[in-house]
């Protein structure tokens, strides 16, 4: 899962992970229990912190993808300096 986040967000997203987990708990406790209204509150914040953690982690795919591009240009700008050395000691 460590992967899945930025470094920045790690905390918050073993939080909403932590918050989904016990959240899944009681919702399914109170159904079990027949209490539906007090499931659905449950499911409520679940949901909520399913779409947190899709947040986060629509971040880490934006940033890699920024950072995949940054060394693609930083490599193709290599590539023409070493051809500018290389044609200078031609």
């Amino acid at each position: 899962m460590k992967t899945m986040f930025l470094k920045s967000d790690q905390e918050n997203a073993a939080k909403e992970l932590d918050c989904y987990g016990y959240c899944m708990s009681v919702a399914i406790e109170h159904f079990m229990n027949g209490d539906f209204e007090k499931a659905a509150l449950y499911h409520e914040n679940i949901i909520r912190s399913l779409h947190e953690l899709q947040k986060m982690k629509n971040d880490k795919m934006a940033y890699d993808k920024a950072k995949l591009i940054w060394e693609q240009i930083r490599a193709d700008q290599y590539q023409k300096e070493l051809l500018v050395k290389l044609r200078g000691q031609i």
